[in-house]
Formats: C-alpha cells, structure tokens, sequence
C-alpha cells in the first residue's frame, strides 16, 4: 500500500516504520514545543496524510517515552502523556499529535522528537438497529476489572 504524504513544513519528518516488522510508524515533532506543567498541547508533525478509501490512522504513545519521558531541550527526560486520535480516511489537515505535560515544571520539547506512532486500521461499517433488549452472556455487566487483578491458583 502506498499512502500519500504532504509536509506542510520543510522541518517535516517523512513518517518511517524503524523495522521492517514493526505494526507502527514513527511520527516526529516539526518543530520546538514548549508546554506549561500540567498543561495539555499539540505538536505538530507537518504532515498531511491522503489515508486510502476504508482504512485510517491511530495515533498511539510509544512505550520508550512511557517508559523512560520524553527528551527535553534541558538534556533530561520528562513525564509526558500521549492522547490516542484517529485520523480519518477523508480528513486533509495537518496531523498533531496530543499530549499533557506530567511535570510541575515546563518542558521543551526538541524539533524532530520521535513522540508518537501511526497505526493503519482497517475501517469496518455496520448499521445500529435500536432493540428492547440485548442477549444475555455469563458475563453480564461485569466490567472494570470484574474478573479480578491477580492470578488465582487453586
């Protein structure tokens, strides 16, 4: 599949897959950020996608920056949040990606941070049908850790 890409800023980074066997692909900031503590931003990427008829693109976090923060212009890494968002087949804006600064300090984030990654999803439509009522299963409304934390042993 080949999809489309437009840089709406010569800063820019072409989204690239760091290995071949990797399900996302890597989105990097175009330009410095710099984010109050607490505060939520956008970084742009400078791209804009022509996603194919039928699929579209999950913006996820990447566990590296989960893990060990996010590389600041101070030289130290910092506890950021990446919101998930979904790029749909039609949209032609510039994609950013959403993010809360977890300090109690401002960060600046560097041009060309690697912050997130893009994950192709094939779109799947229904129709909803309004019902009286719905099947019941075993389950139930059990939910929200319902089945428990830890391993049980008999």
């Amino acid at each position: 599949m080949i999809i489309n890409v437009k840089r709406t800023s010569e800063d820019a980074v072409l989204p690239k897959f760091a290995h071949d066997s990797d399900s996302g692909f890597d989105l990097f900031t175009c330009e410095e950020i710099t984010v109050a503590p607490g505060k939520k931003a956008v970084a742009k990427t400078g791209l804009i996608f022509e996603t194919p008829i039928g699929w579209g693109i999950q913006i996820k976090n990447k566990s590296g920056i989960t893990v060990k923060g996010v590389p600041t212009t101070s030289g130290n890494n910092a506890d950021i949040t990446v919101f998930e968002g979904t790029v749909d087949m039609d949209y032609r804006g510039e994609v950013g990606i959403m993010f809360k600064n977890e300090e109690d300090f401002e960060i600046t984030i560097p041009k060309h941070t690697k912050l997130a990654q893009g994950v192709l999803r094939k779109v799947f439509y229904c129709t909803f049908k309004e019902v009286k009522e719905v099947s019941t299963t075993v389950r139930g409304e059990g939910g929200f850790g319902s089945t428990g934390t830890t391993l049980e042993t008999k």
